[in-house]
């Protein structure tokens, strides 16, 4: 009797697992546990919060042929804060800027075009100071900017339908290994597999002897589908692109543009400035890059690639990029952006900003459009192939 009741108990929880695996196979399939499938991942209608799924994609980017949308975002520094904003409840903004990227296959050139610009506003701040946006990236299908000075990924919505956007904060994540209490200073962004990669500048925070005072900016987070945050101490790898570029210490190596690119199975660093000598923050204005660093997958092998301008300013400096969609990563259009004379900048004698598009090849550096300056004197750090037209189908 007892051995017919244990094979009972026995063949009882046999079929239970077997139900919970059926269940969770029939729910990764796309339907019953409310898990969509996109972009060849599966996308969380509730990440970061979310009461519905993301609604933006690289194939609504593609309007013609050889015509592809895309969008900038900015990052003014001590400038994001909206004049006149009350001292009780500050407010910050950020310039989104749409634009249409043009090949034309005859000529092997690209070209753009540039619509008016939106407003990006929020009030979420970290010591008086928020909307400092520096990068633009499509994560299952949401477009999602990320706050270099308050740590806040934000994702961006359209209203009005699709004639104007506005942000919500989706994750606040804090420097380092998690234990402070400061934003962390994100600068770079990409999708590798499933999950999303975001990094910081990847260089110690010094003080002015060059001695280290924390290695926090040498961490990045991993986010997956599921919203869950993973942090990762990244000094190795930057130490192979440090040493690629033979800027190792006292010389420096900043990012603000790292991509991993699935067709070239490599990571691309196109780093925003590049020292031999120790960081000084006058002379830091003037150490801009014209280099690709690309490196395999297991950051064991590098190769550095020059990028072939008509003339090369040290004040550019790469701040974003993305990979041009149907060249397999072998096209890319980036933002080199200035910061002049902003060290002892005052109200009077303010900070320049300005940034120049460009596109080339990312295995040769050949250029195939050469710098284009923005008319407009702002600091542009995040750009993405992205139509933000589309409308919001939730409300």
């Amino acid at each position: 009797m007892k051995s017919s009741n244990s094979l009972r108990i026995i063949l009882a929880v046999m079929a239970f697992f077997m139900i919970a695996m059926y269940t969770s196979q029939s729910g990764s399939s796309g339907s019953s546990d409310g898990f969509l499938r996109k972009s060849g991942h599966y996308t969380d209608p509730h990440w970061g919060g979310a009461t519905h799924a993301g609604y933006f994609s690289l194939e609504t980017a593609q309007v013609g042929a050889n015509q592809f949308k895309f969008a900038a975002v900015t990052d003014l520094d001590q400038l994001s804060r909206v004049p006149d904003s009350p001292a009780s409840k500050p407010m910050f903004q950020s310039t989104l800027l749409p634009g249409t990227l043009e090949y034309d296959p005859k000529e092997q050139t690209y070209s753009i075009s540039l619509d008016p610009t939106r407003t990006l506003v929020s009030g979420h701040n970290e010591a008086g100071r928020g909307m400092e946006l520096s990068e633009l990236t499509l994560y299952q299908d949401r477009l999602l900017t990320f706050d270099d000075r308050t740590g806040t990924i934000f994702e961006v919505l359209s209203k009005d339908h699709g004639k104007d956007s506005y942000v919500v904060p989706r994750f606040v994540i804090t420097e380092g290994d998690g234990d402070t209490d400061k934003g962390m200073k994100w600068e770079w962004a990409t999708v590798k597999g499933p999950d999303l990669y975001v990094g910081s500048m990847g260089k110690e925070y010094t003080n002015s002897d060059g001695s280290i005072a924390n290695t926090n900016n040498l961490w990045i987070a991993i986010v997956n589908s599921h919203g869950e945050v993973e942090r990762v101490d990244w000094k190795d790898n930057y130490d192979v692109v440090r040493k690629a570029l033979k800027a190792e210490s006292p010389g420096y190596v900043i990012h603000e543009a790292v991509l991993w690119s699935s067709h070239l199975k490599k990571w691309v660093f196109l780093p925003r400035r590049v020292s031999h000598e120790m960081y000084d923050e006058n002379e830091d204005e003037r150490k801009g890059s014209n280099l690709i660093v690309l490196v395999d997958e297991n950051f064991k092998h590098s190769e550095v690639v020059s990028i072939e301008m008509k003339h090369l300013d040290p004040l550019h400096g790469f701040s974003t990029f993305a990979f041009v969609p149907g060249t397999k990563d072998e096209h890319a259009i980036a933002i080199r952006s200035v910061e002049e004379d902003c060290v002892d900048a005052t109200p009077d004698s303010p900070c320049k900003q300005r940034s120049y598009i460009i596109v080339f090849e990312t295995k040769t550096g050949k250029v195939l459009m050469d710098e284009h300056r923005v008319d407009l004197s702002v600091k542009f750090e995040g750009i993405e192939f992205v139509d933000v037209s589309i409308p919001s189908p939730y409300n």
